[in-house]
């Protein structure tokens, strides 16, 4: 069996470099990843590939796929992760029972469909009477905060949703306004690690965690429920925390930003150590991703 471990990511990710270099380090055999005419046919050398790229590359996102079906070991799972999106996110979560905000899925309205095939327009005051003003409007396929917008009122959610109907489906969801505010990063098998963030300002925050202590609990199990059922190694969930209870607002970032200029240094170095001890259990087994196809005998 294959031993090596392939790196797909770009070489100013300085995550990717460093988990290069502490593997090299260990002694283990790593390479940086590049697919290239030479490379075609594949060659199926990799017995796992981080994989911090293919999320916005359809040629990289079928590379790994195939890798993934020769038995190379792909963190993320391509099959789970090229499904996802916030509708399925938001499914997820009634599925299993995850506190998630009230949301409403805007449809995109196609004008150059055929009339007969096209989706009715909603009526906006009637889907968005089941929530509370402001709400939030964001693409259903967005990452990050690109292109989160607050409406607070009918007016101006008709504003947004008139500008953007052509183009994306949005999703209108309750705004929660937080007294406190976490990433928790996922990782196989261990414990999941919390890190206050600031939203406002963009920033992480050293916490002692005084501000969920009783609930930190209940946010650890739903970060691992969650996960477990779409098949993820590693991520990063963002909780809110306000009066009336705590949110999952965003639960797919499974190709996280880890900058260690922001990120402070003590959870950067454990989110490294989790993610390596990760690999190299992973690396030892037989375990290959989940998929959803069966060849005959």
């Amino acid at each position: 069996m294959a031993n090596e471990i392939g790196l797909l990511g770009d070489q100013d990710d300085r995550f990717i470099v460093d988990l290069f270099n502490m593997l090299k380090e260990r002694g283990h055999p790593v390479s940086f990843l590049k697919f290239g005419k030479e490379d075609i046919p594949l060659k199926y050398k990799y017995r796992i590939i981080v994989d911090r790229a293919s999320y916005c590359d359809e040629f990289l996102r079928s590379m790994v796929k195939n890798h993934a079906l020769r038995g190379t070991y792909v963190i993320n799972n391509p099959f789970t992760s090229s499904c996802d999106d916030k509708i399925v996110e938001f499914n997820i979560c009634q599925r299993i029972g995850i506190p998630y905000p009230k949301t409403v899925v805007l449809p995109k309205i196609n004008q150059e469909m055929d009339t007969t095939e096209q989706v009715n327009e909603p009526d906006l005051n009637q889907a968005l009477a089941g929530l509370r003003f402001p709400i939030t409007l964001k693409p259903h396929d967005g990452y990050a905060w690109d292109d989160v917008k607050i409406a607070n009122n009918p007016q101006e959610a008709k504003g947004i949703y008139d500008s953007e109907k052509a183009r994306r489906v949005l999703l209108a969801q309750e705004t929660i306004v937080p007294k406190t505010y976490y990433r928790v990063y996922y990782f196989w098998k261990r414990e999941p690690l919390f890190v206050r963030y600031i939203p406002s300002e963009r920033k992480y925050a050293v916490s002692d965690y005084s501000d969920i202590k009783k609930i930190m609990h209940m946010i650890r199990d739903y970060t691992i429920r969650f996960n477990v059922a779409l098949d993820y190694d590693f991520n990063a969930c963002e909780w809110a925390v306000n009066e009336d209870g705590i949110y999952l607002i965003d639960a797919l970032n499974e190709t996280p930003e880890l900058d260690p200029g922001s990120i402070p240094e003590e959870y950067y170095k454990i989110i490294l150590e989790r993610f390596i001890g990760m690999l190299e259990e992973k690396l030892h087994s037989s375990q290959t991703n989940k998929w959803h196809f069966e060849y005959a005998p």
